[in-house]
């Protein structure tokens, strides 16, 4: 009232006319209900979980054997859910590989060369219950891939106590397919072999020393990878002259 004795031709509104309310201090707001979704599910129901898994498996062929992989996709609804991993041979019933527990979802494994087919199954479990299978096959093949057998050979001549030394060092790759290795040490001058190792493992070491030796001559080293049956797979050769009298 005081206010519009003091003021009343600049408020002459005061004489009695309604305040009109301060909107950014008074206003309130109130948040609109949510639309229903366009499917129905408002009702706040979480829809049900299924546990799923699936496997597939691969194979290549390796120097020593068919190589294997095997990898997984789980969904699992809790929390640490595992996989386990077996591989049985159709042909045998025999089960050539497992996994209790797989770290990750890839497992490898390498098998000798058969043919045949294996059966890979996969298991999910949660606290020792098993939630969710899958199972896959694999065929291999007896096929090996190209590989060239070769042996290395490596010779060096020197001295055993007074006598002359002759030191033939070998090494060969069989492809996987298994072998030894045939070494024969030949002088030259007379034409007679003097050394005949028939079998050698395919990393050897031979010391062809003493009396035996004669100084200062020539001899032919020849060396030859034979497979499982005998067959002459790769060879090698080295012409070396002894060490001299001292």
């Amino acid at each position: 009232v005081l206010g519009c004795v003091a003021a009343t031709a600049l408020l002459a509104a005061c004489s009695g006319d309604p305040v009109a309310p301060q909107n950014s201090l008074n206003t309130k707001v109130v948040a609109a209900a949510p639309a229903a979704s366009s499917g129905g599910g408002g009702s706040g129901v979480k829809p049900p979980c299924t546990n799923t898994l699936d496997v597939s498996a691969s194979v290549a062929q390796a120097l020593t054997g068919n190589a294997f992989t095997a990898s997984t996709v789980l969904n699992a609804c809790q929390s640490r859910t595992h996989v386990s991993l077996t591989v049985t041979d159709v042909t045998t019933g025999a089960q050539v590989y497992s996994v209790p527990d797989l770290l990750g979802t890839v497992a490898l494994w390498t098998l000798p060369y058969k043919k045949t087919t294996y059966r890979v199954d996969a298991r999910a479990f949660a606290l020792n219950a098993v939630v969710a299978t899958a199972s896959t096959t694999v065929t291999t093949t007896i096929d090996l891939p190209p590989c060239d057998a070769v042996i290395h050979e490596s010779v060096t001549v020197g001295y055993w106590g007074i006598y002359p030394a002759v030191w033939a060092a070998t090494d060969a790759q069989d492809c996987g397919q298994g072998g030894f290795v045939h070494l024969v040490i030949t002088n030259m001058n007379t034409g007679k072999v003097e050394l005949d190792y028939g079998v050698l493992p395919t990393t050897s070491l031979v010391d062809f020393e003493g009396p035996i030796v004669s100084y200062n001559t020539p001899y032919h080293v020849y060396a030859e990878l034979r497979s499982s049956t005998g067959e002459v797979r790769a060879t090698s050769s080295s012409d070396i002259v002894s060490a001299p009298q001292r």
